[in-house]
């Protein structure tokens, strides 16, 4: 037994018939360790079971929109660095729609978040000059009208199926050095 894990762990099953329209009807088993139905009703857990698919919407904003599939840096130190940097960014990001969504009546979830990324950008290099002159809150306000302009269509239930868009090019894999793979092609030309 590792350090620090239970033996055992209760657990509560929720089965469930969830009903879409235009879906078949699927049935649903969610374990969870929230274990009182009074404050944890069986009907709320499906619920939030069906909304899923937003969570998987942020976690590709993420490693898509933000770039963190691929991270740069080496030392485990430095990595817990860079995931943090990026969720304090993307935090960041959804604090801003949210403020757009509640300025401009708009629920947040509806907004972009590659635009209000986009907007937040766009309007970086303008922040030293609007501190000097002391326009920071017209530029914010301008930077909320901007995000809360970007609305993305209400999908609800929306399922997509795991598959890549893009094919990998047919490129060998580089397993050694830049510098020895170099020396190798140029050794073969002469």
């Amino acid at each position: 037994m590792a350090a620090g894990l239970l033996e055992h762990i209760t657990v509560r099953m929720v089965r469930a018939r969830c009903r879409v329209r235009g879906w078949r009807a699927e049935h649903v088993v969610v374990v969870t360790t929230l274990l009182d139905p009074k404050v944890y009703p069986a009907r709320e857990i499906t619920n939030l079971f069906l909304r899923r698919w937003e969570v998987e919407t942020d976690l590709g904003h993420l490693k898509t929109t933000m770039k963190m599939d691929m991270l740069r840096t080496k030392s485990p130190d430095m990595v817990r660095r860079e995931l943090w940097a990026h969720l304090l960014a993307y935090n960041l990001i959804r604090t801003l729609m949210w403020d757009a969504g509640s300025a401009h009546r708009v629920e947040p979830l509806r907004l972009s978040f590659k635009s209000a990324m986009a907007e937040m950008m766009a309007l970086w290099p303008f922040t030293a000059g609007a501190a000097r002159t002391r326009n920071l809150s017209k530029l914010y306000a301008s930077l909320l009208q901007f995000i809360a302009s970007h609305k993305v269509p209400l999908r609800p239930h929306r399922s997509e199926p795991r598959v890549r868009k893009r094919r990998p090019k047919n490129y060998r894999l580089m397993t050694e050095p830049r510098h020895k793979s170099e020396k190798g092609r140029n050794q073969k030309r002469a």
